[in-house]
């Protein structure tokens, strides 16, 4: 699918969009707005798509009436309105297939995926290594920040040696991302150790035990539920009881009767990719 025809989907379904809201939808981040430029103002120049007002500009399909939306409101320290986002088995299939369809998410998770399969196990600190690196840099987690604290030869060892740690991972067995945050004590690894379980447990045996915390996470969860708050999650993190923090997120969406497949994996695309 070419860029006008992408332009001209997310404009039937959204109606009103500026130039960096294209991009986003189109490519995952904020960076991109200069590169649909030209298609956009081809579709424009041809009639196809209006334009008004600058600073933002607003796009809409010709034929349709252009609402240019209020400024959402913004907390403090820039957190974003998160009021306007249904919580609904839809939004989070669209969350997701924006998110797979971006060019680094999308193809990254792909390649986690294929490196999974061909390494499965868990129990050869070299394999594991490999795999800490891969996750590490394509989820952001820093590791390399702490190595004053641990190293990767220690950590892949620390995993490597934990009992029957594949298939405890294959159940869902949360005590695994205790096992892995703990590490060597002198770091707590629990946003990491999450994610390592996480693309396991999904990615390989097609699975959806584990939540994934992350900084989105811990910021937007309280925005968008009124019964934890920032500091109950990092009490959670500090104390290593990841059952508490994961059972919280499975029994929310209970509560918002989400029952789409993988619905945890969604549920952390969807507050990502709205929060990013």
């Amino acid at each position: 699918m070419g860029q006008k025809e992408t332009i001209v989907n997310l404009l039937n379904t959204y109606g009103t969009m500026t130039q960096r809201a294209l991009a986003e939808a189109i490519y995952g981040d904020k960076n991109h707005g200069p590169n649909i430029y030209a298609a956009l103002m081809g579709l424009v120049n041809s009639g196809a798509v209006l334009r008004t007002g600058s600073n933002p500009s607003y796009y809409s399909l010709s034929g349709v009436d252009i609402i240019i939306p209020e400024r959402p409101v913004q907390t403090k320290k820039g957190y974003r309105d998160v009021t306007g986002d249904a919580i609904t088995n839809e939004a989070m299939e669209e969350a997701e297939a924006l998110v797979q369809g971006t060019d680094n998410y999308g193809p990254e998770n792909e390649l986690i995926t294929r490196c999974l399969q061909k390494f499965p196990m868990n129990t050869d600190p070299d394999v594991v290594a490999m795999k800490v690196g891969l996750i590490d840099i394509t989820n952001s987690t820093h590791l390399s920040q702490h190595k004053s604290k641990i190293s990767m030869v220690e950590l892949a060892n620390i995993i490597a040696a934990i009992p029957n740690i594949d298939d405890r991972i294959a159940a869902g067995d949360p005590e695994v991302v205790n096992e892995i945050a703990r590490s060597n004590g002198k770091i707590n690894l629990f946003s990491f150790a999450s994610k390592y379980c996480c693309y396991h447990n999904r990615n390989l045996y097609e699975r959806d035990d584990y939540s994934i915390l992350d900084t989105v996470l811990k910021e937007y969860l309280p925005r968008y539920f009124d019964d934890v708050t920032k500091g109950q999650i990092q009490k959670w993190q500090d104390s290593f009881n990841y059952k508490a923090y994961n059972d919280y997120i499975t029994r929310k969406l209970d509560e918002y009767c989400i029952t789409v497949e993988h619905r945890k994996r969604k549920f952390d695309h969807f507050v990502w990719y709205k929060n990013r």
